[in-house]
Protein backbone atom coordinates (compact mmCIF):
# COMPACT_ATOMS: atom_id res chain seq x y z
CA UNK A 1 0.00 0.00 0.00
CA UNK A 2 2.82 2.10 0.73
CA UNK A 3 4.57 1.66 -2.78
CA UNK A 4 1.16 2.19 -4.38
CA UNK A 5 0.93 5.64 -2.50
CA UNK A 6 4.21 6.53 -3.26
CA UNK A 7 3.44 5.50 -6.90
CA UNK A 8 0.28 7.64 -7.01
CA UNK A 9 2.00 10.62 -5.55
CA UNK A 10 5.07 10.51 -8.31
CA UNK A 11 1.97 10.70 -10.87
CA UNK A 12 0.93 13.54 -9.48
CA UNK A 13 3.35 15.35 -9.33
CA UNK A 14 4.27 14.22 -13.02
CA UNK A 15 0.57 15.70 -13.67
CA UNK A 16 1.03 18.55 -12.20
CA UNK A 17 4.15 19.36 -13.68
CA UNK A 18 2.74 18.62 -17.45
CA UNK A 19 -0.04 21.40 -16.54
CA UNK A 20 2.77 23.47 -15.42
CA UNK A 21 4.66 23.00 -19.07
CA UNK A 22 1.22 23.46 -20.69
CA UNK A 23 0.10 26.75 -19.29
CA UNK A 24 4.11 28.21 -19.49
CA UNK A 25 4.45 26.90 -23.36
CA UNK A 26 0.18 28.84 -24.12
CA UNK A 27 1.77 31.90 -22.57
CA UNK A 28 5.03 31.78 -24.72
CA UNK A 29 3.65 30.65 -27.66
CA UNK A 30 1.21 33.74 -27.73
CA UNK A 31 2.69 36.09 -30.39
CA UNK A 32 1.85 39.47 -28.56
CA UNK A 33 1.39 40.82 -25.13
CA UNK A 34 -1.62 42.74 -23.29
CA UNK A 35 -1.89 44.46 -20.75
CA UNK A 36 -4.57 41.90 -19.46
CA UNK A 37 -1.32 40.22 -18.85
CA UNK A 38 -0.48 41.90 -15.85
CA UNK A 39 -2.97 42.48 -12.65
CA UNK A 40 -1.13 45.27 -11.34
CA UNK A 41 -0.72 48.56 -11.81
CA UNK A 42 -3.06 51.48 -13.40
CA UNK A 43 -4.23 50.87 -16.87
CA UNK A 44 -1.27 53.16 -18.03
CA UNK A 45 0.92 51.02 -16.53
CA UNK A 46 -0.11 47.66 -17.54
CA UNK A 47 -0.11 48.97 -20.81
CA UNK A 48 3.53 50.02 -20.86
CA UNK A 49 4.50 47.02 -19.27
CA UNK A 50 2.91 45.28 -21.95
CA UNK A 51 4.85 47.50 -24.29
CA UNK A 52 8.32 47.10 -23.15
CA UNK A 53 7.77 43.27 -22.02
CA UNK A 54 6.88 43.22 -26.31
CA UNK A 55 9.97 45.15 -27.41
CA UNK A 56 12.31 42.27 -25.74
CA UNK A 57 9.88 39.45 -27.01
CA UNK A 58 7.04 39.57 -29.12
CA UNK A 59 7.36 42.67 -30.79
CA UNK A 60 3.83 43.18 -30.65
CA UNK A 61 1.00 44.53 -28.32
CA UNK A 62 -2.44 44.39 -28.32
CA UNK A 63 -4.80 46.54 -26.63
CA UNK A 64 -8.79 44.96 -26.72
CA UNK A 65 -11.84 46.25 -25.85
CA UNK A 66 -12.15 45.01 -22.34
CA UNK A 67 -9.77 45.45 -19.71
CA UNK A 68 -10.27 42.45 -17.29
CA UNK A 69 -8.51 43.67 -14.50
CA UNK A 70 -10.38 46.98 -14.28
CA UNK A 71 -13.35 45.38 -15.34
CA UNK A 72 -14.45 48.22 -18.07
CA UNK A 73 -14.50 49.22 -21.61
CA UNK A 74 -12.61 52.22 -21.24
CA UNK A 75 -8.74 52.54 -21.12
CA UNK A 76 -7.95 55.62 -19.00
CA UNK A 77 -4.01 56.54 -20.12
CA UNK A 78 -2.30 58.99 -16.73
CA UNK A 79 0.89 59.70 -19.19
CA UNK A 80 1.07 58.57 -22.59
CA UNK A 81 2.34 55.52 -24.61
CA UNK A 82 5.56 55.32 -24.99
CA UNK A 83 6.61 53.39 -28.08
CA UNK A 84 10.57 51.62 -29.22
CA UNK A 85 11.07 51.05 -32.58
CA UNK A 86 10.43 47.62 -33.91
CA UNK A 87 6.85 47.73 -32.37
CA UNK A 88 3.56 47.07 -33.52
CA UNK A 89 1.05 48.80 -31.34
CA UNK A 90 -2.79 46.69 -32.46
CA UNK A 91 -5.49 49.06 -30.60
CA UNK A 92 -8.39 46.51 -31.19
CA UNK A 93 -12.10 47.81 -31.26
CA UNK A 94 -10.74 49.96 -27.56
CA UNK A 95 -11.75 53.44 -26.54
CA UNK A 96 -8.78 54.79 -24.80
CA UNK A 97 -9.23 58.10 -22.77
CA UNK A 98 -6.85 60.75 -21.03
CA UNK A 99 -7.49 60.86 -17.44
CA UNK A 100 -7.84 64.13 -15.71
CA UNK A 101 -4.78 63.71 -14.43
CA UNK A 102 -2.94 63.21 -17.79
CA UNK A 103 -1.11 66.34 -19.06
CA UNK A 104 0.61 64.10 -21.86
CA UNK A 105 -0.01 62.89 -25.54
CA UNK A 106 -2.12 59.60 -26.14
CA UNK A 107 1.04 58.35 -27.88
CA UNK A 108 4.55 59.24 -28.36
CA UNK A 109 7.49 57.47 -29.74
CA UNK A 110 9.62 56.66 -26.85
CA UNK A 111 12.99 58.64 -28.09
CA UNK A 112 11.78 61.85 -27.37
CA UNK A 113 10.05 63.80 -24.51
CA UNK A 114 10.58 66.61 -22.00
CA UNK A 115 14.09 67.19 -21.26
CA UNK A 116 15.50 65.14 -23.80
CA UNK A 117 17.47 67.57 -25.99
CA UNK A 118 19.08 65.14 -28.84
CA UNK A 119 16.42 62.84 -29.83
CA UNK A 120 17.75 59.64 -31.37
CA UNK A 121 16.24 57.98 -34.22
CA UNK A 122 14.11 55.24 -34.55
CA UNK A 123 12.38 52.75 -36.63
CA UNK A 124 9.51 50.43 -37.68
CA UNK A 125 6.63 51.61 -35.39
CA UNK A 126 3.41 50.86 -36.68
CA UNK A 127 0.20 51.74 -34.89
CA UNK A 128 -3.06 49.71 -36.13
CA UNK A 129 -6.63 50.44 -35.27
CA UNK A 130 -8.68 47.34 -35.60
CA UNK A 131 -12.81 47.91 -35.46
CA UNK A 132 -13.86 50.62 -34.08
CA UNK A 133 -11.00 52.52 -32.24
CA UNK A 134 -11.68 55.93 -30.35
CA UNK A 135 -9.06 58.31 -28.66
CA UNK A 136 -10.76 60.65 -26.66
CA UNK A 137 -9.48 63.79 -24.95
CA UNK A 138 -10.24 64.14 -21.17
CA UNK A 139 -13.20 65.61 -19.34
CA UNK A 140 -11.40 68.31 -17.56
CA UNK A 141 -8.53 68.66 -19.63
CA UNK A 142 -5.03 70.13 -16.95
CA UNK A 143 -4.19 72.00 -20.53
CA UNK A 144 -5.26 72.72 -24.02
CA UNK A 145 -3.69 74.86 -26.78
CA UNK A 146 -0.59 75.02 -28.43
CA UNK A 147 2.51 76.75 -27.36
CA UNK A 148 0.87 80.35 -28.18
CA UNK A 149 -1.66 79.44 -25.87
CA UNK A 150 -2.23 80.45 -21.83
CA UNK A 151 -4.08 78.70 -20.08
CA UNK A 152 -7.23 80.09 -18.39
CA UNK A 153 -10.72 78.45 -16.62
CA UNK A 154 -12.60 80.68 -18.32
CA UNK A 155 -10.95 81.24 -21.66
CA UNK A 156 -11.37 83.94 -23.83
CA UNK A 157 -10.32 85.65 -27.30
CA UNK A 158 -7.46 83.95 -29.67
CA UNK A 159 -4.72 84.06 -27.00
CA UNK A 160 -6.67 81.26 -24.61
CA UNK A 161 -7.36 77.76 -24.01
CA UNK A 162 -8.99 76.29 -21.32
CA UNK A 163 -6.37 74.20 -19.06
CA UNK A 164 -7.89 73.09 -15.09
CA UNK A 165 -3.74 73.46 -14.78
CA UNK A 166 -4.77 77.62 -15.19
CA UNK A 167 -3.35 79.57 -12.10
CA UNK A 168 -1.39 76.57 -10.62
CA UNK A 169 1.56 77.28 -8.75
CA UNK A 170 4.68 74.79 -10.03
CA UNK A 171 2.56 74.27 -13.56
CA UNK A 172 3.41 75.39 -17.05
CA UNK A 173 0.94 77.87 -18.12
CA UNK A 174 1.09 77.58 -21.83
CA UNK A 175 0.02 74.85 -23.80
CA UNK A 176 2.37 73.24 -26.04
CA UNK A 177 3.47 69.81 -27.88
CA UNK A 178 1.99 67.84 -24.50
CA UNK A 179 -1.80 68.82 -25.93
CA UNK A 180 -1.14 66.56 -29.34
CA UNK A 181 -2.48 63.19 -29.58
CA UNK A 182 -0.20 61.42 -31.56
CA UNK A 183 3.25 62.24 -32.02
CA UNK A 184 6.45 60.52 -34.17
CA UNK A 185 9.78 62.15 -34.31
CA UNK A 186 12.76 60.63 -35.82
CA UNK A 187 10.88 57.73 -36.98
CA UNK A 188 12.06 55.97 -40.31
CA UNK A 189 9.62 53.38 -41.37
CA UNK A 190 6.37 53.33 -40.15
CA UNK A 191 2.27 53.00 -40.57
CA UNK A 192 -0.54 54.28 -38.62
CA UNK A 193 -3.86 53.47 -39.44
CA UNK A 194 -7.42 52.63 -38.42
CA UNK A 195 -7.84 55.49 -35.48
CA UNK A 196 -10.74 57.92 -34.73
CA UNK A 197 -9.46 61.06 -32.43
CA UNK A 198 -12.04 63.18 -30.54
CA UNK A 199 -12.22 66.40 -28.46
CA UNK A 200 -8.27 66.01 -28.01
CA UNK A 201 -6.13 68.48 -26.54
CA UNK A 202 -4.41 70.75 -29.28
CA UNK A 203 -3.11 68.90 -32.61
CA UNK A 204 -3.98 65.56 -33.74
CA UNK A 205 -1.69 63.22 -35.20
CA UNK A 206 2.09 65.19 -35.76
CA UNK A 207 5.09 63.79 -37.65
CA UNK A 208 8.29 65.35 -36.79
CA UNK A 209 11.59 64.13 -39.18
CA UNK A 210 9.73 61.20 -39.89
CA UNK A 211 10.49 59.48 -43.59
CA UNK A 212 9.37 56.56 -45.14
CA UNK A 213 5.74 55.66 -44.15
CA UNK A 214 2.34 55.91 -44.24
CA UNK A 215 -1.25 57.27 -43.25
CA UNK A 216 -4.41 56.04 -43.72
CA UNK A 217 -8.01 55.53 -42.32
CA UNK A 218 -8.31 58.75 -40.11
CA UNK A 219 -11.16 60.50 -39.09
CA UNK A 220 -10.93 63.75 -36.89
CA UNK A 221 -14.09 65.06 -34.60
CA UNK A 222 -13.74 67.95 -32.60
CA UNK A 223 -15.99 71.22 -32.05
CA UNK A 224 -13.01 73.68 -30.50
CA UNK A 225 -14.65 73.54 -26.72
CA UNK A 226 -15.00 71.29 -23.62
CA UNK A 227 -18.31 70.91 -21.28
CA UNK A 228 -16.42 71.04 -17.55
CA UNK A 229 -19.63 71.31 -14.98
CA UNK A 230 -21.97 72.16 -17.76
CA UNK A 231 -20.61 74.90 -19.28
CA UNK A 232 -18.63 74.73 -22.52
CA UNK A 233 -15.12 76.24 -22.05
CA UNK A 234 -13.23 77.53 -25.71
CA UNK A 235 -10.31 74.73 -26.25
CA UNK A 236 -8.35 76.13 -29.25
CA UNK A 237 -6.21 74.75 -32.31
CA UNK A 238 -6.87 71.22 -32.39
CA UNK A 239 -5.42 71.02 -35.92
CA UNK A 240 -5.52 67.63 -37.30
CA UNK A 241 -2.27 66.57 -39.07
CA UNK A 242 1.02 68.18 -39.08
CA UNK A 243 3.78 67.46 -41.55
CA UNK A 244 6.91 69.35 -39.98
CA UNK A 245 10.55 69.86 -40.16
CA UNK A 246 12.33 67.38 -42.01
CA UNK A 247 9.39 64.62 -43.22
CA UNK A 248 9.84 62.95 -46.67
CA UNK A 249 8.25 60.00 -48.86
CA UNK A 250 5.18 60.04 -46.69
CA UNK A 251 1.53 58.93 -47.74
CA UNK A 252 -1.79 60.25 -45.78
CA UNK A 253 -4.36 58.55 -47.33
CA UNK A 254 -8.07 58.48 -46.85
CA UNK A 255 -8.96 60.64 -44.20
CA UNK A 256 -12.35 62.31 -43.00
CA UNK A 257 -13.95 64.56 -40.37
CA UNK A 258 -13.61 67.72 -38.84
CA UNK A 259 -10.49 69.62 -37.20
CA UNK A 260 -10.89 73.36 -35.22
CA UNK A 261 -7.56 74.77 -36.84
CA UNK A 262 -6.04 73.68 -40.23
CA UNK A 263 -7.31 69.47 -40.94
CA UNK A 264 -3.66 69.25 -42.17
CA UNK A 265 -0.73 71.82 -41.49
CA UNK A 266 2.31 70.88 -44.10
CA UNK A 267 5.49 72.89 -42.56
CA UNK A 268 6.58 74.88 -39.28
CA UNK A 269 8.13 78.24 -38.19
CA UNK A 270 11.46 77.94 -36.95
CA UNK A 271 10.62 79.62 -33.26
CA UNK A 272 14.20 78.90 -31.87
CA UNK A 273 13.07 76.54 -29.45
CA UNK A 274 15.12 73.38 -28.87
CA UNK A 275 13.88 69.74 -28.43
CA UNK A 276 12.42 68.04 -24.95
CA UNK A 277 11.54 72.05 -23.73
CA UNK A 278 8.30 73.31 -23.01
CA UNK A 279 6.59 75.56 -24.93
CA UNK A 280 6.97 74.76 -28.35
CA UNK A 281 4.73 72.78 -30.81
CA UNK A 282 7.01 70.10 -31.94
CA UNK A 283 8.66 68.12 -29.22
CA UNK A 284 12.14 67.57 -31.39
CA UNK A 285 12.82 71.47 -31.55
CA UNK A 286 12.16 74.15 -33.50
CA UNK A 287 15.28 75.22 -35.09
CA UNK A 288 15.62 74.81 -38.80
CA UNK A 289 18.59 72.43 -39.33
CA UNK A 290 19.16 73.04 -42.99
CA UNK A 291 18.40 71.03 -46.11
CA UNK A 292 17.91 68.06 -43.83
CA UNK A 293 14.72 69.61 -42.35
CA UNK A 294 13.38 70.43 -45.87
CA UNK A 295 9.86 68.62 -46.60
CA UNK A 296 9.88 66.28 -49.53
CA UNK A 297 7.31 63.77 -51.48
CA UNK A 298 4.49 64.16 -49.11
CA UNK A 299 0.88 62.49 -51.20
CA UNK A 300 -2.50 63.74 -49.62
CA UNK A 301 -4.72 60.91 -51.43
CA UNK A 302 -8.23 59.94 -51.43
CA UNK A 303 -9.93 62.05 -48.53
CA UNK A 304 -13.56 62.61 -48.74
CA UNK A 305 -15.71 65.09 -46.51
CA UNK A 306 -13.00 66.79 -44.67
CA UNK A 307 -12.96 70.62 -43.54
CA UNK A 308 -11.96 72.94 -40.43
CA UNK A 309 -14.42 75.04 -38.65
CA UNK A 310 -12.20 78.12 -38.16
CA UNK A 311 -9.17 77.98 -40.97
CA UNK A 312 -7.76 75.83 -43.50
CA UNK A 313 -8.93 72.45 -45.06
CA UNK A 314 -5.27 72.17 -46.55
CA UNK A 315 -2.55 74.30 -45.51
CA UNK A 316 1.13 74.16 -47.03
CA UNK A 317 3.47 76.91 -45.51
CA UNK A 318 7.30 76.74 -45.61
CA UNK A 319 8.02 79.79 -43.65
CA UNK A 320 11.34 81.20 -43.37
CA UNK A 321 14.43 78.69 -44.73
CA UNK A 322 12.30 75.70 -44.90
CA UNK A 323 12.14 74.58 -48.11
CA UNK A 324 9.17 71.84 -49.69
CA UNK A 325 9.49 70.02 -52.67
CA UNK A 326 7.08 67.53 -54.01
CA UNK A 327 3.41 67.71 -52.86
CA UNK A 328 1.03 65.45 -54.39
CA UNK A 329 -2.82 66.86 -53.53
CA UNK A 330 -5.31 63.93 -55.46
CA UNK A 331 -8.81 62.62 -55.34
CA UNK A 332 -10.46 65.38 -52.70
CA UNK A 333 -13.59 66.28 -51.40
CA UNK A 334 -13.46 69.53 -49.77
CA UNK A 335 -16.49 69.73 -47.23
CA UNK A 336 -18.55 72.96 -48.02
CA UNK A 337 -18.47 73.69 -44.39
CA UNK A 338 -14.97 74.33 -44.12
CA UNK A 339 -13.84 77.67 -43.33
CA UNK A 340 -11.11 77.81 -45.95
CA UNK A 341 -10.08 75.68 -48.52
CA UNK A 342 -6.37 74.70 -50.34
CA UNK A 343 -4.36 77.68 -49.21
CA UNK A 344 -0.45 77.59 -50.00
CA UNK A 345 1.50 80.00 -48.26
CA UNK A 346 5.35 81.55 -48.97
CA UNK A 347 4.52 79.76 -51.98
CA UNK A 348 8.26 80.72 -53.49
CA UNK A 349 9.74 78.28 -51.47
CA UNK A 350 7.57 75.54 -52.91
CA UNK A 351 9.03 73.42 -55.87
CA UNK A 352 6.11 70.81 -57.03
CA UNK A 353 3.02 70.73 -56.26
CA UNK A 354 0.49 68.77 -58.10
CA UNK A 355 -3.37 69.14 -57.32
CA UNK A 356 -6.13 66.48 -59.04
CA UNK A 357 -9.41 65.27 -59.16
CA UNK A 358 -10.74 67.77 -56.27
CA UNK A 359 -14.77 68.93 -55.16
CA UNK A 360 -14.17 72.02 -53.20
CA UNK A 361 -16.60 74.83 -53.05
CA UNK A 362 -13.98 77.02 -51.65
CA UNK A 363 -11.43 78.68 -53.92
CA UNK A 364 -8.06 77.44 -54.27
CA UNK A 365 -5.38 80.00 -52.65
CA UNK A 366 -1.72 79.75 -54.31
CA UNK A 367 -0.39 82.79 -55.66
CA UNK A 368 3.53 83.12 -56.44
CA UNK A 369 3.55 78.79 -57.03
CA UNK A 370 5.75 78.10 -59.83
CA UNK A 371 6.28 74.68 -60.91
CA UNK A 372 3.16 73.58 -60.02
CA UNK A 373 -0.17 72.04 -61.86
CA UNK A 374 -3.89 71.87 -61.36
CA UNK A 375 -5.89 69.42 -63.06
CA UNK A 376 -9.54 68.79 -63.09
CA UNK A 377 -10.94 71.16 -60.03
CA UNK A 378 -14.66 71.05 -60.02
CA UNK A 379 -15.72 74.12 -57.88
CA UNK A 380 -19.04 74.77 -56.59
CA UNK A 381 -18.78 78.06 -54.95
CA UNK A 382 -18.65 81.73 -56.02
CA UNK A 383 -16.19 84.30 -57.57
CA UNK A 384 -13.10 82.63 -59.05
CA UNK A 385 -12.07 78.93 -58.66
CA UNK A 386 -8.78 79.90 -58.31
CA UNK A 387 -6.28 82.79 -58.12
CA UNK A 388 -3.61 81.12 -59.85
CA UNK A 389 -1.80 82.27 -63.85
CA UNK A 390 -0.98 79.79 -65.69
CA UNK A 391 2.50 80.42 -67.62
CA UNK A 392 5.57 78.73 -68.45
CA UNK A 393 6.22 76.60 -64.97
CA UNK A 394 2.42 76.50 -64.19
CA UNK A 395 -0.53 74.12 -65.61
CA UNK A 396 -3.98 74.31 -65.43
CA UNK A 397 -6.26 72.13 -67.27
CA UNK A 398 -9.77 71.68 -66.86
CA UNK A 399 -11.23 73.66 -64.17
CA UNK A 400 -14.87 74.37 -63.81
CA UNK A 401 -17.04 75.73 -62.26
CA UNK A 402 -20.79 75.20 -61.22
CA UNK A 403 -21.64 78.58 -60.80
CA UNK A 404 -21.52 81.96 -63.43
Amino acid sequence: MASQGRIYLMLCILLIHSFTLVARGAKNDLDYTSPNMYKRGTQSERIQRAVDEAKRTTGKVIIPRYDVVEKTTVWLLDQAILLPGDIELELNNCKIKLSDKCRDNFIRSANAGLGISTVQPLSNIKITGRGNVLLEGASNPRSTGDHNKTLSKDPKGFGQSYGSDAGKSGENQKGGWRNHAIILAHVDAFEISGIKLKDYHAHGLVLERCTNGKVKDITLDVRQAVNVAGADRQLLNQDGLGVRFGCRNIIIDNCRGKSGDDFINIGLTDTGVGAGEENVNVVSGSIYGGEKDNISNVYLQNWQDFYSISHRAIRIMPVGKLRIRNVFIENMVISPLSNQGLVVEHAGNIKGLFVRNIITGLPVKARGISDASFRDILYTGDGEAIDIQANSTVAMDNVISTKP
